[in-house]
């Protein structure tokens, strides 16, 4: 199925809106950088660890983007959401927030250059899911998973 003009259009108003989303979550994460995100019962996070876990998720779909364009098939990662999310957590707990940052605005820039660089006759709706991985709807999560007390009202 190849991409029509609607189509195209579609895509780029997916990345002006993962943009929106990235740039609300990042003035959280930025307004309290040391704080305790999320509210009692969710895993203790500050902002270096939200980073970190966004580098991570959207590398890992960038790399299955980049796969199937490739014609290649990533191994599945090992573990549910949760455990894979806790096993990240362990192996970037010591990373600094400036890395975390660092990392996380990387993946982001390479996400929104992977998804730009499809050309218009490789979309389809596997390769749509994976472009809509980890962007807008991911970083709305979490933002509703940070504490409304260190958030403020939200729009």
């Amino acid at each position: 199925m190849g991409v029509d003009v609607l189509e195209s259009e579609a895509v780029a108003a997916m990345l002006r809106s993962d943009r929106a989303e990235w740039e609300t979550l990042v003035a959280v994460l930025e307004a309290h950088p040391e704080q305790r995100l999320h509210a009692e019962g969710s895993p203790p996070w500050v902002s270096r660890d939200v980073y970190a876990h966004l580098a991570r998720w959207m590398g890992r779909s960038t790399d299955d983007l980049e796969a199937r364009l490739d014609g290649r098939t990533l191994p599945a990662l090992e573990g549910t959401d949760d455990e894979i999310n806790a096993r990240w957590q362990r192996e970037d707990s010591a990373l600094g927030l400036e890395e975390a940052r660092r990392r996380a605005r990387a993946a982001f820039g390479r996400r929104l250059r992977a998804i730009e660089g499809v050309p218009a006759d490789r979309w389809d709706p596997v390769l749509e899911a994976m472009a809509r991985a980890d962007g807008a709807q991911h970083y709305a999560n979490h933002r509703r998973y940070i504490d409304t007390e260190v958030e403020g009202d939200r729009p």
